[in-house]
């Protein structure tokens, strides 16, 4: 897995998703808004050769669950903290919070003054007055898809301008910031990280700007230190803190250079009084039959992400629709899972997945095979979308004692003449850039497939004619999986897309269940398939997903 690795925990509002690495006494860091765990990945390499470091995504933020409406204070994200820490098995280690997460870092401290060994607040924000009402709501703008994808060029300025003023909304020069503007690379890394937070990008980052924290420094009573570098634009709030500090607790000025910020950070963890046992994160719990457990499985290539519901019976294996990730079979999964265990993981090299080495066909059955044998399911039913659909064909003929029935849900029918154009046009490159126009590019190219098969075919005879789903929030969530994995986003289309289902298609003996929909180009292959499989029908497709539920139950039962 590399030299780091992610996981998830349960915790009472849902799960915690981490990323952790190195080994030795623990160190805790966490992000400052509206940002993720992915920000301390250079320090869990650099950092672990002398530490455990753990990065955790903030509740809402990441791949981390909200917290329950209503309770967005900085009191909730501390007990939040303390919940997470307690799964992980972790009762004293360091904490380093930076920016806005050293509010939360501060609070925990003095709510848990036993479990804090060290607290490092990185660059603590300290105002002389609490923001207006007006301040707020300028500040935490509501994200919110818009069906034209126009959202994505309003938070692609914003997100420019969080770099280039304070507050963002007020552009003047006595509010320009003196910061570097990040490479296109940067820039994409912050995006991702604020489109996932989507709805959730305010919480955190609204408990902090409202939080007192004066009241909280005078109450610690566990070793402290309230740190900034000389070039971060909070630096003038070391002046602020009250002096003098409690016991235990010390102010770092650090100059304004990255080698002399991880020198001195180096210093001071290493002179703290740290626990020297050693962690590993602890084995997955089993969740409530009603809820969704999400779980890394680790393989040679890296880890795949899977996500679990339901409990009993014949399992069955979930595969999404590419480009796109499990959450857009969540749905589905949630109206099987009623009787029986549902496994639906992110394919390789989308969501949070990691692409595979060499991602052919062949690749990937057997990764899933790999995958069903490591969840401890020597059988399951395969229900497969779209460009999945030649992995589970593939998985039924290779691999038929792990496959007990298939519903396949618009094979894709490629003609020899047509799969050249397929493979260069399907999912062309993208590439970030400083206009963030690669965004819009990713949005049409997903809301083109709802009504041109394939998207990029401009003719006539491409056109869908059905109702597309054109729901802003739903293309939005597969624009994230996207956006998570540019340069691997278009290997499991192009591996699905190169197969030969219809050399495949007569080694499958199971019993095989066809969606179709007649007026539909995209299921055009549907009765030029039937004729191969020996075991084969067709059903209409049914609109309604509880209907399409309801379907797949009779046929699997």
């Amino acid at each position: 897995m590399g030299l780091t690795a992610k996981g998830f925990v349960s915790v009472p509002h849902g799960q915690a998703h981490f990323r952790y690495g190195g080994k030795g006494p623990v160190v805790v860091m966490l992000h400052d808004s509206p940002r993720s765990s992915v920000l301390h990945l250079p320090n869990l390499e650099w950092l672990g050769e002398y530490f455990t470091v753990i990065a955790l995504d903030t509740p809402g933020y990441g791949n981390s669950s909200p917290l329950p409406v209503g309770q967005s204070s900085i009191g909730e994200y501390s007990r939040a903290l303390a919940e997470t820490l307690s799964a992980l098995g972790l009762e004293r280690c360091a904490v380093y919070g930076f920016h806005t997460s050293s509010k939360i870092a501060l609070q925990f401290a003095v709510d848990h003054p036993g479990r804090a060994a060290l607290t490092l607040m990185d660059g603590l924000a300290l105002p002389d007055s609490p923001p207006s009402p007006d301040f707020l709501s300028a500040y935490l703008q509501a994200f919110e898809p818009a069906a034209d994808g126009s959202h994505l060029a309003r938070l692609w300025s914003r997100i420019l301008d969080f770099h280039r003023f304070f507050p963002w909304f007020d552009r003047r020069a006595q509010t320009r910031l003196a910061m570097a503007l990040p490479d296109d690379a940067g820039l994409h890394e912050y995006a991702t990280d604020v489109l996932m937070a989507g709805a959730n990008w305010t919480g955190a980052y609204g408990a902090a700007m409202r939080f007192d924290a004066m009241p909280a420094i005078r109450a610690l009573r566990s070793p402290a230190v309230f740190m900034c570098r000389e070039d971060d634009v909070l630096y003038g709030f070391l002046d602020r803190l009250p002096r003098p500090l409690p016991a235990a607790c010390r102010v770092e000025r650090i100059p304004g250079e990255g080698a002399a910020w991880r020198l001195r950070l180096l210093e001071l963890l290493r002179s703290a009084r740290l626990p020297a046992s050693q962690w590993s994160p602890p084995p997955p719990a089993e969740p409530a039959p009603a809820a969704e457990e999400q779980r890394y499985l680790g393989f040679v290539h890296g880890q795949v992400r899977a996500r679990l519901r339901g409990r009993g019976g014949t399992p069955v294996l979930l595969l999404h629709d590419v480009p796109g990730s499990s959450a857009g079979m969540a749905g589905l999964a949630s109206l099987l899972a009623t009787d029986r265990r549902v496994v639906t993981p992110d394919l390789p090299g989308l969501g949070e997945s990691q692409p595979l080495l060499s991602p052919s066909l062949g690749a990937y059955v057997v990764l899933l095979g790999e995958m069903l044998e490591q969840l401890g399911h020597p059988a399951v039913d395969v229900v497969a979308e779209g460009l999945s659909t030649p992995f589970a064909i593939a998985l039924a003929a290779h691999r038929p004692a792990q496959v007990r029935r298939l519903v396949l849900d618009a094979v894709p029918w490629v003609r020899t003449r047509e799969r050249g154009a397929l493979l260069r046009h399907y999912c062309p490159p993208i590439a970030p850039d400083r206009h963030g126009a690669y965004l819009h590019q990713i949005w049409h190219q997903l809301r083109s497939a709802e009504v041109s098969w394939p998207w990029f075919d401009r003719s006539v005879a491409a056109v869908r004619k059905r109702d597309p789903d054109l729901d802003p929030a739903r293309l939005q969530s597969v624009l994230v999986d996207v956006a998570k994995q540019l340069p691997s986003y278009g290997d499991a289309a192009r591996a699905a897309l190169a197969a030969a289902v219809r050399e495949l298609a007569p080694a499958v003996k199971q019993p095989v269940l066809l969606l179709h929909d007649e007026i539909d180009v995209r299921y055009r292959g549907t009765r030029r398939l039937i004729k191969r499989l020996p075991d084969g029908r067709i059903a209409p497709r049914p609109a309604s997903i509880r209907e399409r539920a309801e379907l797949l139950r009779g046929f699997l039962a």
